[in-house]
């Protein structure tokens, strides 16, 4: 009896120990593994944002940092007419970066948690991506059926 217990706590903590050093090696390997634009700290500047559904366009002043090293997005946008530009925080939980060197051409995705008003947290992804007609920065990695999508005019890396 007494070796079967012993057995079964080795088996256990076993399981244990490699199922945390396979996680720790998964976490680490993510790290690890994003080159250095995909943890570059970044500021985005744009002066609209186009909506997918109706295809209208909006003036609107947007200031982005993302600075994935201390898991940041802060967005800053400042609307005609508007004396305060609203300003908001976003946590970054995850992230998946296939990017190239130059920023012309991949995806950054970030899931997202942001804190709401009445002190809850609610999650969500953005998408930063590089194309042949330059880099966009949108509110969801949804279809485009209803998105905002801010053209980026330009990006300083920090």
């Amino acid at each position: 009896m007494k070796s079967i217990f012993f057995h079964s706590r080795w088996y256990m903590m076993c399981v244990l120990f490699f199922g945390y050093t396979q996680s720790l090696a998964q976490l680490s390997q993510n790290q690890e593994g994003s080159s250095a634009q995909c943890t570059q700290k970044l500021k985005l500047i744009s002066d609209k944002m186009m909506f997918t559904q109706n295809r209208q366009e909006k003036p609107v002043k947007v200031d982005i940092t993302i600075d994935p090293l201390s898991s940041t997005i802060k967005t800053i946008l400042q609307e005609p007419g508007q004396k305060v530009p609203s300003e908001r925080m976003y946590q970054i939980k995850n992230m998946n970066c296939t990017v190239n060197d130059n920023f012309t051409f991949g995806r950054v995705i970030y899931s997202v948690a942001s804190n709401n008003p009445d002190g809850s947290f609610s999650s969500g992804e953005f998408l930063l991506e590089a194309t042949k007609r330059g880099l966009f920065f949108s509110n969801t990695i949804d279809p485009p059926q209803d998105k905002a999508i801010i053209p980026i005019i330009k990006f300083e890396k920090l």
